[in-house]
């Protein structure tokens, strides 16, 4: 079976589910967006695919041509979207194109970005809005990683499609593996892990408020760590670092991007992993943290009751004080929390990409009908 991702070979999460359906006999070809190009020779990256662009239509066909030619050349069985926004654009060429095409819904893609075509009254977004309606339309598979996103799609597509929960899951292999000796860890111990990069998306000017406001005890024993330095929205990033700089008393730790195995490491050695995203769907760094045994502290937001119950931490406003006496209660704690067998099933990645692959199956299956 060949599979054509149209995903970010820089992505974690995209890495993680085509390496679990390489191991299942999927052959896997990258076709990633012209801006995440990353020369990567343990990938089969065929080529590289420019945005769907209504202003820019003529080269937007012409991706659509070379697209065409890639399918016949690489004898692809499916095209699978891993990111639905803008890449499900290109379902509005099923009919041409001629192979199953699969979209995974992963979070802020149809919780935020998509939906907002739908409110911004503006030219472009009553052209690009129906597209995407459309393209749902279209799609031979869909699946979401929290039942939040499965409702936001079935709003815009007016509730006439079918969304398979798939969650983008934890590895357990590699949380298992041993801490390094030389781990990096060590010399940050005790500390506060706030994992998300650095995007307005991730609201870290709201953990700083929460940060300025805990007890001298707490700002003088834990050092707090950041991850994505250099790595994301640079403006956020300066105006971030001057938000520390306001705290002299306060021990900020700011590292570049981690590998896998380095993050999975800070979850495990962290006090407590705190995050405050705006929109959020299932946070696989939230999963693994909790994986690792490690407090977790979430926002008041509408995450799926069935994994983010009350062994997480969820402070109940959006209140700076609310977070700082989350974050004072839980440390006081000091509990860890238990992974028990029905958890650890939901959230697998194995048993969650056994599913992708069923629905692979089923609908070449429907296709050879």
């Amino acid at each position: 079976m060949n599979v054509l991702y149209i995903a970010d070979p820089n992505s974690i999460h995209d890495l993680k589910w085509v390496n679990q359906l390489s191991q299942m006999g999927v052959s896997a070809f990258w076709l990633p967006r012209t801006q995440h190009y990353k020369a990567n020779h343990s990938l089969i990256q065929i080529d590289t695919i420019r945005d769907f662009s209504i202003v820019r239509f003529p080269i937007t066909i012409w991706q659509v041509i070379k697209l065409k030619r890639l399918l016949i050349k690489y004898k692809i069985d499916i095209i699978h979207i891993m990111y639905a926004e803008p890449n499900a654009l290109w379902c509005n060429f099923r009919g041409f194109l001629s192979v199953p095409m699969f979209i995974t819904c992963r979070g802020t893609d149809v919780l935020k970005t998509i939906p907002e075509t739908f409110k911004k009254h503006t030219l472009i977004n009553y052209l690009v809005a129906p597209l995407y309606k459309r393209a749902f339309l279209k799609a031979d598979a869909i699946t979401a990683t929290s039942s939040k996103q499965i409702l936001e799609v079935k709003k815009f597509t007016t509730n006439v499609i079918q969304v398979e929960l798939i969650r983008t899951g934890v590895d357990f292999k590699s949380i298992q593996q041993p801490i390094s000796e030389h781990s990096q860890t060590a010399q940050l111990i005790p500390y506060l892990l706030f994992p998300r990069y650095i995007k307005p998306l991730y609201n870290h000017e709201f953990a700083l408020n929460a940060i300025a406001l805990l007890p001298d005890t707490i700002k003088q024993k834990y050092k707090m760590v950041f991850v994505g330095k250099d790595a994301g929205d640079a403006d956020y990033q300066k105006r971030l670092l001057a938000q520390m700089a306001e705290m002299p008393n306060v021990d900020f730790v700011f590292l570049h991007k981690q590998s896998q195995a380095a993050i999975i490491e800070l979850y495990k050695k962290a006090s407590a992993v705190i995050m405050t995203p705006l929109s959020d769907g299932s946070p696989v760094s939230a999963l693994e943290a909790y994986a690792c045994e490690t407090p977790v502290i979430l926002p008041p937001l509408p995450y799926d009751e069935d994994l983010f119950d009350s062994s997480f931490h969820h402070f109940p406003y959006w209140q700076a004080e609310t977070l700082a006496e989350t974050i004072v209660k839980v440390l006081a704690m000091g509990v860890k929390p238990y992974v028990g067998e029905h958890k650890r099933t939901l959230i697998d990645v194995k048993a969650n990409m056994n599913k992708v692959y069923h629905q692979y199956q089923k609908i070449l299956k429907l296709k050879h009908n």
